[in-house]
């Protein structure tokens, strides 16, 4: 008698694992508010390695809690959400005396963050569990000062995203099975001379950890909402201008929400399921992550300007925010094998249209260009689902 299939349970975030992003909400913000009061180029590459950073510490717990399941210990979270509470609490002082307390909280977690992983388990699709090189400038950068401080955070988050981009499943269980031969000296047996100490190699539950990422961008983009409101709350006069900039944002964030639901997985447009490697799609998500965290910052300042021209810095950070988040879009269609006709006619010009905002028509007003720019993100939405499924059917980002 033929045997029934096992009916396969689907995973969803726990109630703990909820309560570890809180934290996201408070690092995403604080990021955010530091491009919100200063543009400069040094200004914007310090936030770009703080928010990776705190973006890789946050990732090494959700990928922890992927593997265990409902085995995941609170108290682990907990100690995790404080460290990361470090790090957000020490952003507006990180030209000071307060940027220790953020390398030594990021040292401690990129350390627990292995060290809570199960002997023996290699972690195939996050490889910095078992890579901690990364963390080595950081640690050395106590005892230096700025500038080759930040320097030396540059060459952390470097070597951390190399690891990503080129650390394969294949690659990564071969080097740890050299890692413990070497450790062995050659000996046969485990560490007290007895059976072989055998690896056991882990990946990730695909479908689940798609949808923490998926929540990461919709807290990302409530930071967004955040900025819009605070923005109109705080102006004088509420009439046609600060209105139409202000429902632009709203669009613009709307429309980017849009994208990733129809169009992607985890948040991400064009992203299908089971098609990229998930340790391609984390860095993928670091890079979009980061980008929609500048725009929030952008987008508040835009409301704040509604009467008059928007600075260039700024103009400069809204446009280039809304390309950077079109230009992972159309990496991730090039590496699911989007069709050319896609990339030429809708790809290419979501990029370049906000590039060419950026130098032309400066005189341009703010409501003006926000709308223009939701015009971009929208003509991507625009496009059927591949899937030919009913919109209506479709099912929520990260549980696809």
């Amino acid at each position: 008698m033929a045997s029934e299939p096992v009916a396969t349970i689907e995973r969803h975030a726990t109630w703990k694992e909820l309560f570890f992003d809180l934290v996201v909400v408070a690092g995403v913000g604080q990021l955010a508010h530091l491009l919100h009061e200063d543009t400069e180029p040094t200004t914007l590459g310090l936030y770009a390695v703080l928010y990776l950073a705190f973006w890789i510490s946050w990732a090494g717990f959700a990928v922890y809690g992927n593997i265990a399941g409902d085995d995941a210990r609170t108290g682990v979270l907990i100690t995790a959400m404080l460290g990361l509470a470090v790090m957000a609490a020490s952003v507006p002082g990180i030209h000071g005396s307060r940027s220790n307390a953020f390398v030594i909280a990021y040292v401690a977690l990129r350390w627990f963050s292995g060290a809570v992983i199960a002997r023996g388990k290699v972690l195939l699709d996050w490889p910095l569990a078992q890579y901690g090189l990364g963390a080595v400038p950081w640690l050395v950068s106590l005892w230096v000062d700025a500038p080759l401080k930040y320097w030396l955070w540059v060459v952390g988050i470097a070597i951390d995203l190399v690891v990503l981009l080129l650390a394969s499943a294949t690659r990564t269980m071969q080097n740890a099975e050299e890692r413990l031969e070497r450790g062995q000296g050659g000996r046969r047996g485990g560490p007290g001379g007895g059976r072989p100490f055998v690896l056991q190699g882990t990946h990730t539950d695909e479908e689940h950890l798609a949808e923490r990422l998926g929540l990461f961008v919709i807290i990302v983009l409530g930071e967004g909402l955040i900025q819009i409101i605070d923005a109109a709350a705080d102006s004088e006069t509420w009439n046609r201008d600060p209105a139409l900039v202000a429902l632009g944002a709203f669009a613009l964030l709307a429309a980017v929400w849009t994208a990733g639901l129809l169009h992607g997985t985890a948040g991400i447009p064009q992203l299908r399921p089971h098609t990229v490697a998930p340790r391609i799609v984390m860095l993928l998500h670091a890079l979009l992550t980061g980008a929609l965290a500048a725009l929030a910052a952008a987008l508040g300042v835009a409301v704040e300007h509604a009467h008059e021209p928007l600075p260039d810095e700024y103009r400069t950070l809204l446009c280039g925010a809304v390309a950077a988040y079109c230009a992972i879009g159309v990496v991730t269609a090039l590496l699911v094998g989007k069709n050319r006709r896609w990339i030429l006619a809708r790809g290419v010009p979501s990029i370049l249209v906000p590039v060419a905002l950026v130098f032309l028509w400066p005189d341009l007003s703010v409501g003006v260009l926000v709308w223009l720019l939701v015009a971009v993100v929208v003509w991507l939405v625009l496009e059927k689902p591949a899937d030919g499924r009913p919109r209506r059917e479709r099912r929520r980002p990260g549980v696809s």
